[in-house]
């Protein structure tokens, strides 16, 4: 036994060693193809087995970019979309933002219903972005106007995957953007753009949140120069091995954060406006979202991927 236990101790020490080298990898994010040169505004975007759908506001569709091909997959006229989210049962879930509604399509992406308003007769004003629990339900940001003089009208609303009812979880938020559920964590992150800080939600149980806290302030992010007056964190990705991709809307940058959102690092992107991303499952590429300007007449953007290259932290 004498001999066992140290071999055991050694054995486990050099486990905890690993795992730290694995925690401490950095991840270099090398430019890629653009898998779509032409999109509008896009954001809110889902992998599937057959590709990558995306929202495309102006056109008021979404696209599947399967291999090179753009296919407009579902359209509405003024709904604006802002994202699409896959629901584990089948179908998915369209934030309609300038529509002001969520539609639920099914399978073969025809809407089967639209929900309007909260169990509090609020209207679900500029839905932007949306992530799903493992039942399917859906979190979304109801952001409010995006102004820094306009009165702090952003909410967090949760959808039923089974009964269709909408709820507010949360208010008084100066305008609420990306969402990012994290079941195992018990937690949910929101943007709260115009604050430039992201807040840690608990996550109570279905449908019920806690009092936030502050997962990261942008003000501890490296300066950039040029800054653009209303940039703020929008949409959000978590890998598996709990860094997360936080896109820095207005200043083209992805801030990648630890799962207790300390600093890691940040990569430029091509255009300044990025929105979200989608990390592919194999963890080896992530396709980023961004608009060339939120002013122009088309709102041109690009999808653009990166390869993921991991090397050890120094």
């Amino acid at each position: 036994m004498k001999l066992v236990l140290p071999l055991l101790g050694t054995l486990l020490a050099l486990m905890l060693s690993a795992a730290a080298r694995a925690a401490g990898d950095v991840k270099q994010f090398v430019p890629g193809a653009l898998v779509n040169p032409t999109a509008f505004y896009p954001e809110g975007p889902q992998l599937i087995a057959k590709g990558l759908l995306v929202a495309e506001m102006p056109r008021n569709r979404v696209v599947l970019i399967d291999e090179g091909q753009i296919k407009t997959v579902w359209h509405a006229e003024g709904c604006g979309p802002t994202s699409i989210k896959k629901i584990p049962a089948g179908g998915y879930w369209v934030l309609c933002h300038l529509g002001h509604f969520v539609a639920r399509l099914d399978e073969n992406f025809a809407t089967i219903r639209i929900i309007e308003q909260t169990t509090s007769a609020r209207r679900i004003a500029w839905p932007n972005d949306a992530s799903v629990d493992s039942a399917g339900n859906l979190y979304l940001s109801s952001s409010g106007q995006f102004s820094l003089s306009a009165p702090p009208g952003g909410r967090v609303v949760f959808v039923d995957e089974r009964s269709n009812i909408a709820s507010d979880l949360a208010g008084g938020l100066r305008y609420t953007n990306g969402v990012l559920v994290q079941e195992g964590k018990h937690r949910v992150l929101v943007s709260e753009h115009l604050k430039r800080r992201i807040l840690a939600f608990p996550l109570v149980e279905p449908g019920k949140l806690g009092s936030p806290v502050v997962f990261f302030d942008f003000n501890d992010a490296p300066t950039i120069r040029d800054a653009y007056e209303q940039s703020g964190p929008d949409g959000m990705a978590s890998f598996t091995d709990g860094d997360i991709c936080v896109a820095d809307y207005g200043n083209g940058r992805i801030i990648v954060l630890s799962e207790n959102g300390r600093f890691l690092e940040q990569f430029l992107v091509q255009y300044r406006f990025v929105t979200n991303m989608a990390i592919a499952k194999s963890q080896k590429s992530i396709f980023v979202m961004m608009t060339e300007s939120n002013a122009s007449p088309d709102l041109h953007g690009v999808v653009q991927e990166f390869k993921i290259k991991a090397t050890r932290r120094q």
